[in-house]
This record gives C-alpha cells, structure tokens and sequence, in this order.
C-alpha cells in the first residue's frame, strides 16, 4: 500500500473519529441530588446513569451552576460504573472523582481524562481508608497530554485496590500510589509535554506499579530527572525486572540507628 493510500485511510478514520465526537450526546455530571452518587440517574443530565449508548460521559463545574452541589461523583462499595464514550472527561476543572470499593470500567480510547487549573485542581481518589476499588481503562491521561495542554494541576491518589491501564498512561500532574497496584499493559509517559517536576511526580510509597518488560531503562531516567520518587523523596525506588513485566515498588527511609 502507497504512503498517499496510507495518508488517506488515516484521515479517513481521523475524520470519522471527530465527527462522531463531536456530534456525540453528553451525559453532564450535575449532582442535582447533592449525594455525589455516580449511581443516582438524577445526578446526570439526561437522567440516567452513564453506560452503552449515553455518550461523553462529562464531569465539570460548568455544567453545575450551583455552589451547594459542586461536589464530585463517588462510587461506592459494590457500585459497577461503565462508560462506553470514545473521550470521557473525568474530572474536569476542579472536581474529584471517588472510588471507594466500586469498579469504574470505560472502554473508550480516551478512557479517563483528567485536567486541572491552578486555582481549581481536580483529583482522582481510589481505595480511601482501605476501601479498595477496580478502574479499568484504555488510556489514562492525567494532567496535560497529547489531548489537552492547560490544565495540569491533577493529582491522582490510589491508597488501595487495583488499576488496570490497557494501553497507556499519559502522566501530565501527579500520581501518588500509596498502596494497592497498577498493571500499565503499553506504555507509561511522563512528563507527556514536557511538564517540569514540580508540576509532574510520580511518587511510590506502599504501591506496586506493573510496567511493561522493557521500562527499566525509563524508570532510571524518571528517577534522575527528578520524575520519580519514594515517599516523597525521602525513600528509595525499586526496580525488579521480572520475566514479563518491570516491578517498581518503593522503600522508606531508614531509620537513624540508635546510639
């Protein structure tokens, strides 16, 4: 096949992809309600709860005028969350998303994407005091990515239970895995436009994250960057090359011997 064959088939699908996004419906997050349940139809805009043939699912303070119910959505235990859309915004401008012992599921390219503004950061919480949860996503873009440049001041916290990322992250802001564990089945790119390591951290504290075989080389790099730290910068990473994946797991200080 030609390059120009190549070229036109791309722009084709490209083409394809954008108008199907753009003439897309929106299921808005609207905490009409103010309980914050992902599982209340009443806290979304076309009164029902996101999942196959609602379209964008979309979690942002513009579409919520009201400043008694600019709360983010929270799934809780045994609550199945699935969105299907090709680019679910989630959060978007200064909202949180909460997993606490739920399972949120999108099958979308663009499975999660999160952006955050100075004054207005948004989050992504999973695993709270122990309360685990499952995501399962495509790709997880947090902070500024290929997608979107502006809005890097995103923190996503995991402190238990299980992530699973099927093609790659795109880490733009920060990441804190405090416990619980993360397969990233592709790739893992930090720093995805060039955000500088105060704006973009990877920190591992009692977490595992799962890497690709070949990513040992990548963590090394993260780490003398500046991108990669334990315990905030006080610990030590570990970086275990197993037979089919890369293992990062962290250290914390030791303690100053006795006299």
């Amino acid at each position: 096949m030609s390059h120009r064959k190549i070229f036109c088939w791309v722009s084709v699908v490209l083409v394809m992809v954008l108008v199907g996004s753009v003439s897309a419906a929106v299921n808005d997050w609207t905490n009409a309600t103010g309980n914050g349940r992902w599982m209340d139809p009443n806290n979304w805009s076309q009164g029902k709860i996101p999942g196959p043939g609602t379209g964008n699912t979309r979690i942002n303070p513009d579409t919520n005028a009201d400043p008694n119910h600019l709360a983010g959505p929270t799934i809780g235990v045994g609550e199945i969350a699935v969105t299907d859309a090709a680019d679910n915004w989630a959060p978007e401008w200064g909202l949180s998303l909460n997993i606490e012992g739920g399972s949120l599921t999108s099958a979308g390219f663009v499975g999660l994407v999160s952006v955050g503004g100075e004054t207005n950061p948004s989050s992504i919480n999973m695993g709270v005091n122990g309360s685990g949860g499952w995501l399962d996503l495509v790709n997880f873009l947090v902070g500024d990515s290929w997608w979107y440049h502006g809005g890097p001041y995103v923190t996503y916290n995991q402190w238990s239970g299980t992530a699973i990322v099927r093609d790659y992250v795109w880490l733009g802001g920060k990441m804190n895995l405090f416990g619980g564990i993360m397969y990233v089945f592709n790739g893992f790119n930090v720093a995805s436009v060039g955000q500088p390591p105060e704006l973009c951290k990877l920190n591992i504290e009692q977490g595992i994250l799962m890497l690709p075989k070949a990513y040992k080389v990548n963590v090394e790099k993260w780490i003398t960057d500046g991108y990669c730290v334990a315990y905030g910068g006080t610990g030590q990473i570990v970086i275990e090359e197993l037979p089919t994946r890369t293992k990062v797991t962290a250290l914390p200080a030791q303690a100053a011997p006795q006299p």
